[in-house]
């Protein structure tokens, strides 16, 4: 006579189910340790949506901006017979900094100080952004580990968000942004794209200006890059903390006087106001407008 089975389920189920849970557990939290490129994304989806003849608001409901950080939102497609429903989440304010037409360039330079001041502490990187006021000048230094991966002139998604805070910020002052890349003292790789230290602190001040450009709407006509290499350190050389503290990227503003009443500015790195420009240009064959300035950088052989 056969054996009656054991009831309940055969002994291997109960293996089999462990295994199955630790596969589980295995994926989720490969899924938790994933990282997302949210620039890359933002700039697929933009251009996936456009093509496709979306709005401008249907543009900016998948990824937003807020204080600092990048948080994705899912919304639901609407179905033909269910009217669309988005959610707005409002978007911080841009300070306003206020300054007047008589002040001079220490006055505004300060006014402007203050105002970035308030921005990078709402994002909580007062004591990573260095800021400074030098006369009539606003320095900010940013950390080469903030801004840009190692050797690479890709900026940092943390660094394109907090340029994109403090360029509305830029854009409500006159005069000169100065963009300059600076280095340590070691050589670069044989393999780099660059030819040495020189190109690479370029290259990565060419990329702020394209993004101020093309992101921020900055005004070209502003804007100047800079690339010391190893030349201007901050700081020892000898010693690791040092070497990271002269890899930087540094953005300067200079402020002009403006004290005639029609808003003319004095000092000769200023840039004139947009109705007296377009004026001059009228009464002149040649214009008058500043010209567009222009940069090179050797590609490696």
């Amino acid at each position: 006579m056969a054996k009656k089975p054991a009831a309940g389920a055969p002994a291997w189920m109960a293996t089999f189910a462990d295994l199955m849970s630790l596969l589980l557990v295995l994926f989720v939290l490969l899924l938790t340790f994933a990282e997302m490129d949210v620039i890359r994304y933002k700039q697929i989806a933009g251009s996936v949506k456009a093509a496709f003849g979306f709005s401008k608001q249907d543009q900016l409901a998948g990824v937003i901006e807020l204080d600092g950080s990048i948080m994705g939102k899912a919304l639901k497609a609407p179905t033909p017979d269910s009217p669309r429903v988005v959610s707005q989440i409002p978007q911080p304010e841009t300070p306003k900094i206020e300054i007047e037409q008589t002040d001079t360039k220490e006055q505004k330079a300060e006014a402007l100080e203050e105002t970035l001041a308030g921005v990078l502490k709402n994002m909580s990187l007062d004591d990573q952004v260095g800021l400074e006021r030098i006369d009539g000048e606003v320095v900010i230094r940013f950390p080469n580990e903030l801004a840009f991966p190692s050797g690479s002139s890709g900026m940092t998604e943390e660094f394109a968000a907090i340029l994109n805070r403090l360029a509305p910020v830029i854009n409500q002052t006159e005069g000169e942004v100065l963009v300059a890349g600076h280095t340590d003292n070691i050589p670069v790789s044989s393999s780099s794209p660059y030819i040495s230290n020189w190109d690479l602190s370029a290259a990565r001040a060419t990329s702020v200006l394209h993004f101020l450009i093309d992101q921020n709407s900055t005004d070209p006509r502003r804007m100047v890059i800079q690339g010391y290499g190893d030349s201007r350190p901050i700081a020892n050389n000898d010693t690791p903390e040092g070497r990271s503290e002269n890899r930087r990227v540094e953005i300067t503003i200079q402020m002009v006087e403006t004290n005639a009443p029609d808003g003319t500015t004095n000092g000769g790195n200023g840039v004139k106001g947009a109705d007296e420009s377009s004026a001059n240009s009228q009464n002149s064959g040649s214009g008058s407008a500043l010209p567009r300035r222009s940069f090179s950088i050797p590609s490696a052989q």
